[in-house]
């Protein structure tokens, strides 16, 4: 018997006309900063929902996120047949943070009262809460990379993090350097790797019978498995035995 697979749809926050900022005053800071350096457009400031709440964040997007995962951007497009119809309301004011000028540079125009097409697309942030100050910073930065890629049309995906053209964008802008950004990287990853076992302990450990190479794992395999190393297919001869 294969059971249905469920589907979780996205439920981003509606109605919205303004920032949702769910998380920390260091958060928002960061936030009005790095949109103001990146020069984001003003009008997509409405469209961004952020927060440092992961199960709010598997929501909003439909999605699992890992464990591991120290921030996430997801970009949520309108429906297609909406998309017209969001485009005659682009005159809706823009919306501010705390510290920004508004869309028309001019002080009396107001996010007040502003109300974003419910079909419009969406720009979903998550930042981990549980971070170095610095760290919170830097990956606020990160994530808005990402969502300037979008703006842009020209999303990147990572090759290497911390070795690759986005890593080098983000030292551009935050004035850290790349090998500072490594290890800062390096430290947050070793905290996420700690978190994750302290909740799903390693309690189960394989072994190759030829090469004698270890696999890990907090679970049973459901079923026969054999080594990677060597046969990139399964061959019975190498089948992993449990120690």
């Amino acid at each position: 018997m294969v059971a249905a697979r469920q589907t979780k749809m996205p439920a981003p926050p509606t109605g919205q006309g303004s920032p949702i900022i769910h998380g920390s005053p260091l958060l928002q800071k960061w936030l009005t900063h790095y949109w103001q350096k990146l020069k984001l457009p003003p009008q997509e400031l409405g469209l961004l929902a952020i927060t440092q709440d992961r199960q709010e964040y598997m929501r909003w997007t439909g999605k699992r996120l890992n464990i591991l995962a120290l921030g996430c951007y997801c970009y949520l497009p309108a429906p297609i047949a909406a998309r017209t119809q969001a485009r005659k309301r682009a005159g809706t004011p823009a919306p501010s943070l705390p510290g920004f000028l508004d869309a028309s540079a001019t002080p009396t125009a107001s996010a007040k009262g502003a109300t974003a097409p419910k079909a419009a697309h969406r720009h979903l942030i998550f930042i981990e809460p549980d971070m170095q100050q610095k760290s919170i910073e830097v990956t606020v930065a990160h994530e808005l990379i990402h969502l300037a890629d979008r703006v842009k049309g020209t999303p990147r995906r990572h090759r290497h993090h911390g070795h690759d053209s986005i890593a080098a964008d983000e030292a551009a802008v935050t004035g850290y350097g790349l090998e500072d950004l490594r290890q800062l990287l390096h430290e947050e990853a070793l905290k996420r790797e700690r978190v994750r076992r302290s909740r799903r302990p390693i309690r189960y450990l394989y072994q190759c019978p030829n090469c004698g190479k270890e696999y890990p794992r907090a679970r049973r395999y459901s079923q026969a498995v054999s080594c990677s190393a060597c046969d990139s297919h399964y061959n019975p001869q190498y089948r992993l035995q449990l120690r």
